[in-house]
């Protein structure tokens, strides 16, 4: 298993299941204890030195049960041979991005950890990690999936192992980027990454004329693309203002220059004095952009 940090879904999904064999559920009381004692979850004490509590937020993990025949001491077959301790490290990595995409939030992937069933015999084995390096989240931006997204996750999963996108640098980039900037929690660390992203994306989208400043080649690609998405439901003057927006943030913070000047408006169009709420939109309008650029490299 694998566990997973600053995710949860809504009421009413008990789990999820993908292909090879692979189940995104709730951890049993032994398997998290296991996670606990690995620190691929984060605990905090509770009034003593033996009493912890955890998150809801970081009771699932993705999964895969593999059957082993018992040996007879009489009659010696081969002996079984357990996968990699990093066989789930890949699918693990791919379904963040999926539930980042679809969902939000700062969902990560933390070690992979063999342990028996709770039900297996003899319990006397016991667990056995990975200790990979930990990767950040926000716990104040956690990913919430609902049941009207699960088969979204699904898709864009299985978009995510298809060669044509493994082969398309471009798109790895854009996707990298994206994932790095939800688990930052400095917003203006966040657009930079962000507006990368869209630069990834844009600058050179065949049909822009390349004679175009970089600014107009992300808003003309964004507009273009998602003026009739049915998820953001945005008309295009408010993209064209918060890309554009977006943008002279991002040139602001890493120019040094004052960004107070600036007026702050959502994709909605209202006034904001909350950078988050500027960056959280932008995040939203990428997402939609990389789902549906996805799905057209496949199709190609």
């Amino acid at each position: 298993m694998v566990p997973l940090n600053a995710f949860t879904p809504t009421a009413g999904i008990e789990a999820v299941t993908l292909p090879d064999g692979l189940v995104l559920q709730v951890m049993s009381d032994r398997q998290v204890s296991a996670a606990i004692g690995y620190l691929a979850v984060p605990i905090a004490f509770a009034g003593g030195p033996t009493s912890v509590t955890g998150s809801r937020f970081h009771q699932w993990a993705l999964t895969r049960c593999t059957s082993y025949p018992v040996c007879s001491a009489m009659d010696v077959p081969a002996q079984p041979t357990a996968p990699a301790a990093g066989a789930l490290v890949e699918p693990a990595s791919r379904l963040v991005t999926a539930l980042r995409l679809v969902c939000g939030g700062s969902v990560t992937a933390t070690r992979a950890i063999r342990c028996p069933p709770d039900n297996d015999f003899p319990q006397g084995m016991g667990p056995t990690a990975s200790l990979s390096a930990l990767p950040t989240f926000d716990e104040d931006r956690p990913t919430i999936l609902g049941r009207e997204q699960v088969e979204a996750v699904r898709e864009v999963y299985d978009l995510l192992a298809h060669p044509a996108v493994r082969g398309n640098r471009g798109l790895q980039t854009a996707l990298r980027r994206l994932v790095l900037a939800r688990a930052d929690r400095v917003p203006t660390d966040r657009l930079i990454d962000l507006m990368v992203c869209a630069e990834v994306l844009f600058i050179k989208l065949p049909g822009l004329p390349a004679d175009r400043w970089k600014q107009d080649k992300v808003v003309a690609g964004a507009t273009t693309l998602l003026a009739d998405d049915p998820v953001l439901q945005a008309p295009p003057e408010r993209l064209d203002a918060l890309l554009r927006l977006g943008y002279r943030l991002r040139n602001d913070e890493m120019h040094g220059d004052d960004p107070s000047r600036r007026e702050l408006r959502t994709l909605t169009g209202q006034p904001t004095n909350d950078l988050s709420a500027i960056v959280d939109d932008i995040e939203r309008v990428l997402r939609r952009t990389l789902v549906r650029l996805l799905s057209g490299v496949v199709e190609q």
